[in-house]
């Protein structure tokens, strides 16, 4: 293929935008979240997704939903084509956050989404719900990630998660 006059080549590490679509109030809780954790919401989402697409956790709960077969590394999920097809309902009020993958982290939200049988972007919002909604993979998540941050914002970090679960499971997760 000739390159054309005027045409420049795309950078081998180019990111790939992906703007899930949430509802106003997970918006807010991960505005929050990234707040409280000192680091930007883009980079918040984006370690909330890969972190929740390798985690045994999120993986388990979200099984009954795999139409194909999912593999990582050493997780392998069997999926069943008469499974129900996960439907995403949206309150009212929605909202979107851009997330910039690289191209291996895009292509491994892509597998979870093939098992799905959804599009990287609903995978993508479903992983930040899940995530931020899951008290057993925030607990493991804030062991690894969390731990430069000072005594007192990891107390109010834990004071917004418990408020966040509190008013979660009164009303039903997904």
């Amino acid at each position: 293929m000739k390159k054309r006059a005027g045409e420049s080549r795309s950078r081998s590490d180019k990111k790939i935008d992906v703007k899930p679509t949430l509802s106003i109030n997970l918006k807010d809780n991960l505005y929050t979240f990234a707040y409280l954790c000192d680091e930007p919401v883009k980079d918040v989402a984006e370690k909330l997704c890969i972190v929740g697409a390798t985690s045994k956790v999120i993986i388990d709960s979200m099984s009954k939903w795999f139409r194909r077969n999912y593999v990582y590394r050493n997780v392998f999920v069997v999926g069943h084509p008469e499974q129900p097809k996960l439907k995403v309902n949206y309150p009212k009020e929605t909202g979107k956050v851009t997330i910039r993958f690289k191209r291996e982290d895009y292509d491994l939200i892509s597998d979870l989404s093939h098992a799905l049988d959804i599009t990287p972007t609903a995978t993508a919002g479903i992983l930040i719900k899940m995530t931020l909604n899951s008290m057993e993979f925030i607990q493991q998540y804030a062991q690894e990630h969390l731990m430069h941050l000072s005594p007192e914002r990891k107390k109010r970090i834990d004071l917004f998660l418990n408020q966040l679960w509190k008013t979660n499971h009164e009303g039903k997760v997904l």
